[in-house]
């Protein structure tokens, strides 16, 4: 089953469209993906997580005018995708849990959107597969999640969001299937030159005057290079691209992923 909302919403005083791609396919799926890297992820956590995140305590915004009307817009345009978030809550997303083979990013590291992600997308994408379990990854991308607090937002389906992403068939990573036969032929897959912009859609929404619930939410246009190294074969570099979306950890002080759509390779 798949599902897809991108959620495409008209707000500010002109006719400003803020795609925020969540971009949810339920079930099996498999382009690359998982792993870890050698970024600065150094805290390590071995023991289910409980929950951290405290909703803002102030009105974003400052409650105008112009921002509830904003707010409203978005609230309306997410409750009217309830089939898609329905699918999205019935997920059995695994337990929020870091390991050795995927430590818990440093807190350090955390603080910032533009190190956050970079750690995020290297350890997500950099892999040995005899070496280290697909469950594993899931779980610990589960330990970095951030919810959506947009409006309209099911609280359920809010904390499943990345699960959904990294679960589909547009995700970076890959099928139990692929996943092992990678392991098999002795693949593994490491990142380099991870660089990350402001998506441009996002810059034009803030630019209106409206303002997230989350002042970590933030969406990110995300570039790199996969080298992909095999038994018998020489190095393969190939560029790579994606959509980050951030917010405030779930699970942590500090920045965690919200959702990854758009994954590129090649």
């Amino acid at each position: 089953m798949s599902v897809h909302p991108y959620r495409k919403w008209a707000i500010g005083a002109g006719v400003v469209v803020l795609l925020v791609a969540v971009g949810l396919v339920a079930g099996l799926g498999g382009t690359p993906g998982g792993g870890r890297s050698g970024a600065p992820v150094l805290k390590k956590a071995q023991h289910v997580l409980k929950p951290q995140y405290s909703p803002p305590l102030t009105t974003a915004g400052g409650g105008s005018a112009q921002q509830q009307s904003d707010n409203a817009k978005i609230a309306t345009a997410n409750e009217g995708k309830g089939a898609q978030w329905a699918a999205i809550e019935t997920l059995a997303a695994p337990a929020p849990v870091a390991s050795r083979a995927f430590p818990a990013i440093s807190n350090a590291t955390r603080q910032g959107a533009d190190t956050y992600a970079s750690a995020f997308v290297s350890e997500l994408l950099s892999i040995d597969f005899a070496k280290q379990s697909r469950p594993s990854l899931l779980a610990w991308a589960q330990s970095e999640m951030a919810p959506d607090t947009l409006p309209g937002t099911p609280a359920r389906a809010s904390t499943r969001i990345l699960y959904a992403n990294l679960s589909s068939s547009t995700s970076p990573v890959p099928t139990p299937a692929t996943w092992s036969a990678n392991a098999a032929a002795g693949v593994t897959w490491a990142v380099s030159g991870v660089n990350e912009t402001i998506a441009p859609l996002w810059s034009d929404a803030l630019a209106t005057g409206w303002v997230p619930p989350d002042p970590r939410m933030v969406g990110l246009d995300v570039t790199g290079t996969l080298t992909i190294t095999q038994r018998g074969h020489a190095p393969a570099e190939r560029p790579f691209s994606l959509q980050l979306e951030l917010g405030t950890a779930e699970y942590h002080s500090g920045y965690g992923a919200l959702s990854v759509n758009k994954w590129t390779e090649g």
